[in-house]
């Protein structure tokens, strides 16, 4: 039996992992130590920040946060603790000691790191849905450049977004059916702040170089950290009130020329549904409400550029606290022990 101490179990990414971890054959190889950093609790076996129960563990999932993780692993360390810390946060994942975790593309790298590598690390969650989208057009190099502008979840933000939401929802009631009314009530209730219902927000985390924010940086940095190759991915992130799973839209340039049919083929892996690019499948389908909760990425809206014959367009939906966030980890962890047993 391993021992594995997940931190941030109550947590969004934290409770979706739990749940993962239950329909795989490897709890059955797994002593579960939940913990927490409620420092309310008297439970001395529970508390995260108590370093002599968290030694004991052979593998730490943590999903409660950079902040967490930059505190506490360093102490861990220095005690010589000697197990697998696997992290969901963006605080270790450009670090030269991580191994970015996402076994559909870099698996090789994993098993290579495995024996002499502690640190993991789960990528940006549009980073591996894009990847996942992408997987089989990288394998083959087709890839140039990829341009991609995000419509992501709340949820992606935790659950305090989503209590905002729920706050303005709340605030709403009675509202007027005629267009100019019922705008004219929304500023009047949100006068003194942004509201994420009937809105979006065009900025995801801070700003950083080049313009960007830190969000639309990561697109190309984890990817290329990742293939291990240096990857153009020119990320747009936008914040909209959708409760979960991330959109993608996806305009990338392939260095041979192929058909649409071509394209339908070499997209299509068992990760991937295709939805017909139609009005009825598109509308019903290639939507949130539709993907949430589903291990597959729904992928429709295909079709080729009018300005040049090797640029496509498509439409790519995942369940970011799935493939991710939650996904990732857990897939590491199978390998990890199949390895160790």
């Amino acid at each position: 039996m391993f021992k594995l101490g997940i931190i941030g179990w109550r947590g969004l990414v934290g409770s979706v992992f739990i749940n993962r971890i239950f329909t795989s054959n490897i709890i059955k190889y797994l002593e579960i130590y939940l913990f927490s950093t409620n420092k309310i609790l008297n439970f001395n076996l529970n508390n995260a920040f108590n370093l002599n129960n968290l030694i004991n563990m052979k593998f730490i999932v943590c999903c409660q946060g950079s902040n967490f993780t930059k505190k506490v692993l360093k102490l861990l360390l220095l005690k010589k603790w000697s197990g697998y810390w696997i992290d969901a946060s963006s605080y270790l994942r450009m670090n030269k000691f991580c191994t970015l975790i996402f076994d559909p593309i870099n698996k090789i790298n994993i098993l290579k790191n495995i024996k002499n590598q502690k640190i993991y690390s789960g990528s940006n969650c549009t980073v591996s849905l894009c990847l996942l989208t992408f997987s089989n057009l990288l394998k083959l190099n087709l890839i140039d450049w990829i341009i991609a502008t995000s419509y992501q979840a709340i949820s992606g933000a935790g659950s305090k977004l989503i209590n905002e939401l729920v706050n303005n929802i709340n605030k709403s009631h009675n509202l007027s059916k005629n267009l100019l009314t019922l705008e004219k009530q929304t500023k009047q209730s949100f006068k003194k702040e942004n509201p994420i219902l009937f809105n979006l927000i065009p900025w995801i985390d801070k700003k950083v170089k080049f313009s960007q924010t830190k969000e639309e940086w990561k697109s190309s940095s984890e990817a290329s950290k990742i293939l291990n190759r240096k990857i153009l991915i020119d990320s747009n992130c936008v914040r909209v009130s959708s409760l979960r799973c991330h959109s993608q839209l996806f305009t990338f340039k392939v260095n041979k020329n192929i058909s649409i049919n071509d394209l339908y083929y070499i997209i299509n892996n068992k990760f991937i549904k295709i939805i017909k690019n139609n009005e009825i499948d598109s509308t019903k389908k290639l939507n949130p409400f539709n993907v949430s909760g589903n291990l597959s990425l729904f992928v429709g809206r295909i079709k080729k550029s009018l300005i040049d014959n090797r640029i496509f367009s498509l439409f790519s939906i995942g369940d970011q606290l799935l493939w991710g966030a939650a996904e990732p980890l857990k897939r590491f962890l199978e390998i990890l022990i199949e390895e160790l047993l």
